[in-house]
């Protein structure tokens, strides 16, 4: 992992410590309470803190490797709403060889994989993006996707960018919470 997925996801390393029920705790005991180390339920206990259920599916999506299916797409299909409420708003004429709701739910996959996995990002052009994306080249040109279709993307970005932060302070705060509160 680069360092921009690693400064990225920092926050969310301590979730991935014991989190089933047959992990190991790898903590030692808080001196002087007699209490237990966190266990698993400590560390749901942060995912169950969070405001938003954008947060919490992209909470499951980073510590379980965007393996939760079900996280994938509450997310992806998240992400594609804010694509098509935009676009209706600005009044886009919908796309003429791809519906608007195909082609925002392609584009909300992509940046929900370059979200989840940073360094892959680096390595697409624009045609490469679409390609990635599932866009074909008859369905849609990369000028007219740059022009018409990439500020929807951004704001799928920003969106994206603000649960992961959303998320992580709230790891962050509930962790300092759970020490804080078994040290007294």
């Amino acid at each position: 992992m680069n360092a921009v997925a690693v400064e990225k996801f920092k926050s969310f390393e301590w979730l991935t410590h014991g989190l089933t029920a047959s992990s190991p705790s790898i903590e030692p005991v808080v001196r002087g309470t007699g209490e237990k180390p966190l266990n698993y339920q400590d560390r749901l206990g942060a995912i169950a803190s969070m405001d938003t259920q954008l947060a919490k599916s992209v909470t499951a999506l980073i510590i379980f490797n965007g393996k939760s299916e079900s996280d994938y797409e509450y997310v992806r299909n998240h992400l594609a709403k804010i694509m098509i409420k935009n676009a209706t708003v600005d009044k886009k004429r919908e796309p003429e060889h791809i519906p608007m709701y195909h082609l925002a739910w392609l584009i909300a996959r992509m940046v929900l994989d370059f979200a989840l996995d940073p360094e892959q990002e680096d390595n697409y052009t624009a045609k490469g993006r679409l390609a990635y994306a599932g866009i074909k080249t008859y369905q849609m040109s990369t000028e007219c996707y740059r022009k018409t279709w990439k500020p929807y993307e951004n704001l799928m970005i920003m969106s994206i960018e603000s649960a992961i932060d959303e998320a992580g302070k709230a790891v962050e705060a509930y962790k300092k919470n759970t020490y804080k509160e078994m040290k007294a």
